[in-house]
């Protein structure tokens, strides 16, 4: 009996089996399959914040005086907006790295299979509710509203772009209360106008998350992937 072609049949069987086990487990373009997760970077978030500057009441005259003869009410206000672009870059940046984290998303510096790019452009506006003399001192009180755009892609490593979500952030319906009180000389007791936004832009980041999180999953980022 000629075994010699059933044992050609036996090796084409058993390649085919190694062939087949390598795909299921990686996927046609590397991954798709149950376990193994594509490696993420996370490009660097372009963010712009832009606050308002406070003019109502005693305010412009305090602001006048931070300012001085070197600095302009200009000059305050993009500062400040470069310390809380900052302030939203940072905890954007935290916070999906936490999200990763837990999903077992590999994380890499450059060069991941997927790369993510976010932009944050988020306008701070100020609401008057009410201004009120009291004494010697000006009381005002508000509603710190948030507005704009959030946008972010993911790519694969030759730049296609496999996926991307754009959000109006005034949907998100993020508001926080402020309180200034001045006295009628200009100078400040109380400002909570930073802090105000300071929970806003943690609020945000907060809703964002809830928003897109499954979007960037572990099993979708592998159906990203594999497309």
């Amino acid at each position: 009996m000629n075994t010699l072609p059933l044992r050609r049949l036996l090796q084409a069987g058993l390649l085919f089996l190694g062939l087949n086990s390598g795909a299921q487990g990686q996927g046609f373009f590397g991954f798709g399959g149950d376990e193994q997760t594509p490696s993420l970077t996370l490009a660097p978030a372009q963010v712009a914040v832009d606050i308002p500057t406070p003019v109502q009441g005693n305010n412009l005259a305090v602001l006048l005086a931070q300012a001085g003869s070197d600095n302009s009410l200009s000059a305050l206000k993009e500062a400040a907006a470069r310390k809380f672009s900052d302030l939203l870059e940072r905890k954007w940046r935290d916070r999906l790295q936490a999200f990763f984290a837990d999903e077992e998303v590999p994380l890499v510096q450059r060069d991941g299979f997927l790369t993510m790019q976010s932009y944050l452009n988020v306008i701070v506006s100020k609401q008057l509710t009410d201004l009120k003399p009291s004494g010697d001192r000006e009381v005002e009180w508000g509603l710190l509203e948030l507005s704009g755009d959030f946008h972010y892609q993911l790519k694969n490593t030759s730049g296609e772009l496999l996926h991307e979500e754009l959000l109006k952030i005034a949907d998100l319906r993020v508001q926080e209360k402020y309180r200034i009180e001045t006295r009628r000389d200009g100078s400040k007791i109380e400002d909570t106008t930073d802090a105000a936004i300071e929970r806003a832009l943690e609020e945000l980041v907060d809703r964002l998350q809830d928003r897109i999180e499954d979007n960037i999953e572990a099993d979708q980022l592998r159906e990203w992937a594999s497309l």
